[in-house]
């Protein structure tokens, strides 16, 4: 009888289900460029290595005291890691993202407070499509459902002709206006179909943010925030538009999706 050789089975995808916290897309964006960028950077790396250590020996055979010795190899090594820190980001170009990442958790804070949650709102974040972008958060509760955009900004922005002018990366008020329509589709022909109207917000964070007198102002059917201001924006999101049953089974249903959406790493 012929003996077959034995092959080994072709290796599998890692399947890693997406988390649904904020900040998700970002956070994972993130450490595979700046993974990449220190790769990039290894010999650079190592030469600072090499520095540390030679700075290291040549300290410790000067005749001084053991106490000024750990004071300056405790601060060379700060200076090393935060050196290595400062050319990885650079490097990588992370920069848009990490502001992403603060604008979206700023937002989960005000709208999924445990207040918040008291009174009947729930929150799911990072809704994915396909190749067809995403929405960073839908809060569902009394009021209706809402799909969020979020945005950090450190150079002044201003809201003119319908859209956010003077930031980079993806215009929000569009951003938050097709997210929305994404979402109305979802939950009306989805395998649950729920008969809802879904409304698009954008919040700005940050000391270049747009300031408004009431906290928020409505432009083109967007209801466009002042993160701070959250006392005064999300009473414009109250109502009693869902009860609690409804709330529970969209908020499971979403929850179904972001489950359902998985990254195969290399």
């Amino acid at each position: 009888m012929k003996v077959q050789p034995f092959r080994r089975p072709p290796a599998k995808p890692m399947v890693i289900a997406m988390k649904n916290r904020p900040g998700e897309h970002a956070r994972r964006h993130l450490r595979t460029a700046r993974w990449n960028a220190a790769k990039k950077l290894k010999w650079p790396i190592a030469g600072l290595v090499g520095i540390l250590l030679l700075g290291c020996a040549v300290i410790a055979i000067l005749p001084t005291f053991p106490v000024l010795k750990a004071f300056i190899f405790g601060f060379l090594t700060a200076s090393l890691l935060a050196m290595t820190a400062w050319l990885v980001t650079v490097s990588s170009g992370t920069y848009g993202w990490s502001l992403g990442k603060m604008g979206e958790e700023f937002t989960a804070g005000a709208v999924d407070s445990p207040a918040q949650r008291r009174s009947g709102w729930r929150t799911v974040d990072g809704i994915y499509f396909d190749k067809h972008g995403d929405v960073d958060h839908v809060l569902v509760g009394p009021g209706g459902v809402f799909v969020i955009e979020s945005k950090f900004v450190t150079s002044p922005c201003r809201v003119e002709g319908g859209r956010v002018g003077g930031i980079t990366g993806r215009e929000p008020i569009s951003q938050a206006r097709n997210g929305a329509v994404k979402v109305d589709k979802m939950l009306r022909y989805g395998r649950d179909r729920f008969d809802v109207t879904v409304r698009p917000v954008v919040v700005i964070w940050g000391p270049g943010r747009v300031k408004m007198d009431q906290g928020w102002q409505m432009v083109d059917g967007v209801l466009v925030c002042d993160g701070p201001e959250g006392e005064k924006w999300l009473r414009e999101l109250d109502g009693e538009v869902l009860d609690a049953e409804v709330v529970g089974k969209i908020e499971e249903f979403l929850e179904g999706h972001v489950e359902g959406q998985v990254t195969v790493d290399r």
